[in-house]
């Protein structure tokens, strides 16, 4: 309790000791930002900002307009960081602001003298159980409208008041203003995956992360007033997680895979067959392309698949299915995507015969150029999904028709309101996930990221060019960026190659060329020394260099024509 009342008193003071007041308040989850050529900083605001806990080098400020030991001890009237040492990062405080949780070392303390269990306490903390008087009820026999004042941190601290508690008890047991302790105190964990660009922020910043996303929702949705039975839930959510923070700053937890091994088939999964027409308005222009291997490329229309050579030669033509091949596995393609929405290729009656118990998969046998019934137990059995819609959860094809929040650890935070997949490597193993300019790469086996975030696709006018023809449409404003292809391909030595919405093409850190042209399709090769753009009606191959060249372009198949 002495230790509690001293942080609460402290924390928020200006006059406090330097190393326990907090210096900023965090709302921001990002972590860091990256510029093309100069490399990256924290996020404002974020969990691991400049200006709340000290520079990241030495006597510079995050903006630049304070340098040289001469100016230290100064704070940046732009950037507001203080012009000082990194050594900074090892003691000084941010803090988390919440509409109040219950820290669990006074939980024992609050249950001995309302006369209730530690696990009661906890449950009316997390808006599980509420005061019927003096007796504990479960949330289920809660009209919420009605009873709403009685349950949450709230409601303990006036239980204590009414039993007459030590007013120092009374005084900790809402804690509203939460201390982030200093970067040197959470350290990051490397080497942790073959193709890993940054360090991993690890377990312990992973649960500060979350718990300043859920804080952050809470302050919002008190903000606008919603029923009880919503400011509940997220109180529920935003104690549990500052529960789990207590816990993982107490005792770090090791680093260990974010997702759980995926659960093995038992029986075989079925897999929707082909859609029975093909919608009106879905389109004719090339919707995938994919490297099957060095020589050969799967072309995608609405209406039809071909297996190319690199020159163009058509080698077969296969029915469509409605999906978009994400992923190549022997002389196997798993497609995970639909052409536009799966609704568009159905009625509703029609949709739900097909998909009955069968996963919203296909999987194409190149050699027999047949689809599969059922799925190969050998291929990757992961999947991510949305859900509600604006939730991407990582769900798995095992899972058949079941709601993929079945079987996800957490949503992933990554792209802000509605995340996507913008796109997988062709192995299957690295999903790049995101939405717009918040992008991260991450391990499909394990969930761990592997370059956090993905660089911005600015572009300036006098960046590297591949011009396709004078009359080729130039991507330039991000309405035209949202409707074009991207794609993500990987070298032999695990280092990643981007192709953004905005036609430039990138490592993820450096900018290196721009293509000229409205993309419908892309697809790096399996080296990723090359990529492969469906532009209008032809297909063009780019070599991915310092000195970026056209090595080589053909009409796209067509069975139409």
């Amino acid at each position: 309790m002495a230790d509690l009342s001293w942080v609460q008193t402290n924390l928020l003071d200006p006059a406090a000791p330097e190393d326990i007041r907090s210096h900023g308040r965090v709302t921001s989850i990002d972590l860091m930002r990256r510029w093309s050529g100069s490399g990256r900083r924290p996020a404002r605001d974020g969990i691991f900002c400049q200006r709340i806990f000290g520079p990241v080098s030495p006597f510079r400020c995050a903006c630049g307009a304070l340098c040289g030991e001469e100016r230290a001890g100064e704070s940046c009237e732009k950037c507001g960081v203080l012009c000082s040492t990194p050594a900074q990062r090892e003691r000084r405080y941010g803090h988390v602001l919440v509409a109040g949780v219950v820290h669990p070392a006074v939980m024992p303390l609050v249950a001995d003298a309302l006369g209730l269990s530690v696990d009661q306490v906890r449950a009316i903390a997390r808006c599980e159980a509420w005061f019927d008087g003096d007796t504990v009820r479960p949330a289920e026999e809660m009209d919420t409208h009605e009873n709403a004042g009685a349950t949450g941190p709230s409601a303990l601290e006036a239980a204590l008041i009414r039993r007459g508690a030590d007013p120092a008890l009374v005084a900790v047991v809402v804690t509203r203003a939460i201390p982030l302790p200093p970067p040197g105190m959470r350290p990051f964990f490397a080497d942790l995956g073959p193709a890993m660009v940054d360090p991993w922020i690890g377990p312990l910043n992973e649960a500060w992360r979350s718990l300043v996303l859920a804080a952050q929702s809470q302050l919002q949705l008190v903000e606008l007033s919603p029923p009880p039975v919503v400011l509940m839930n997220q109180q529920r959510t935003v104690q549990a997680l500052f529960e789990a923070v207590v816990q993982a700053t107490v005792s770090p937890p090791a680093a260990t895979r974010l997702w759980p091994e995926p659960a093995p088939i038992l029986s075989p999964v079925r897999l929707m067959g082909a859609p029975g027409r093909l919608p009106e308005d879905v389109g004719t222009e090339v919707a995938g392309l994919i490297f099957v291997d060095d020589e050969r490329l799967f072309v995608q229309r609405p209406h039809g698949s071909w297996l190319v050579t690199t020159r163009g030669e058509v080698l077969a033509h296969v029915p469509s299915c409605g999906r978009i091949a994400t992923s190549v596995h022997g002389s196997r393609l798993r497609m995970a995507k639909w052409i536009r929405d799966e609704w568009d290729w159905f009625g509703q009656d029609e949709y739900w015969d097909a998909k009955s118990g069968r996963a919203s998969v296909a999987v194409l046998d190149l050699e027999t150029r047949e689809y599969l019934d059922t799925y190969p137990a050998d291929m990757p059995l992961r999947l991510l999904e949305h859900d509600q819609p604006e939730e991407l959860v990582v769900g798995s094809v095992a899972e058949g028709a079941s709601p993929p929040a079945s079987a996800q650890p957490a949503p992933l935070r990554w792209g802000g309101d509605r995340p996507a997949v913008l796109a997988t490597t062709r192995d299957g193993r690295y999903a790049w996930v995101g939405e717009q300019e918040e992008t991260a790469v991450l391990d499909m086996d394990t969930g761990i990221p592997q370059l956090d975030p993905v660089m911005q696709s600015w572009f300036h006018e006098n960046d590297p060019v591949v011009r396709m023809s004078p009359e080729a449409p130039d991507v330039r404003d991000e309405g035209d960026a949202g409707e074009t292809a991207t794609a993500i391909g990987s070298t032999p030595q695990n280092r990643f190659r981007f192709l953004h919405g905005t036609g430039v093409v990138s490592d993820g850190e450096t900018l290196w060329f721009r293509i000229d042209a409205m993309i419908f399709a892309a697809a790096f090769s399996p080296t990723a020394d090359r990529i492969a753009v469906a532009t209008d009606e032809e297909i063009v191959l780019i070599s991915v260099s310092d000195a970026p060249a056209i090595l080589g372009r053909f009409a796209a198949p067509d069975a139409q024509k």
